[in-house]
């Protein structure tokens, strides 16, 4: 029995958000969604091959937040000056910067818990996407940081970074 993080990465950039998991993958934009990608089809081979094998292939966007513990979530080394990268602001996206689905760590970390309580009652492998559905924008994420602690987030926008897709969901 296997639980596999994938990522929507493996989507490409043909499909049109929000991505369902039925739509065909690969088409990778990036050496991150290719390996993603590869590991998900020898998965898929090995329960095909081996029908004593139970594999749970999840595939979620972009994590974010912590668990109130502080034990799971981001562990920046020294003072973090932003919230999370800005890279490009010339998607075409309603304000020109990355359309995501953000799911919580601590959502995440469930997800796994019931993809393993499911594996322990099937065989063979399952796709699951993990998220909330919806696309956000980078900067909507800002400004909503930003209304709920009532402080003003410093950003930086950077270069676009090779293989982003505008929006993925």
């Amino acid at each position: 029995k296997l639980v596999f993080s994938s990522s929507a990465t493996v989507y490409g950039s043909k499909n049109p958000s929000p991505l369902k998991e039925d739509m065909p993958t690969g088409g990778t934009t990036n050496p991150y969604g290719t390996t993603k990608y590869f590991i998900e089809q020898i998965l898929q081979d090995l329960c095909v091959s081996d029908s004593e094998w139970g594999v749970s292939i999840l595939r979620y966007f972009n994590p974010i937040g912590a668990h109130k513990s502080g034990r799971i979530g981001e562990d920046p080394n020294g003072i973090p000056g932003n919230l999370m990268p800005v890279f490009g602001n010339d998607s075409n996206t309603p304000d020109g910067t990355g359309v995501r689905d953000y799911i919580h760590v601590v959502d995440l970390a469930i997800g796994h818990i019931k993809a393993l309580d499911r594996l322990l009652k099937v065989d063979g492998c399952e796709v699951y996407n993990l998220g909330t559905g919806k696309g956000y924008s980078v900067l909507d994420v800002v400004k909503a940081f930003e209304k709920a602690s009532g402080l003003k987030i410093n950003y930086r926008i950077a270069p676009r970074r090779a293989g982003d897709v505008a929006c993925c969901y």
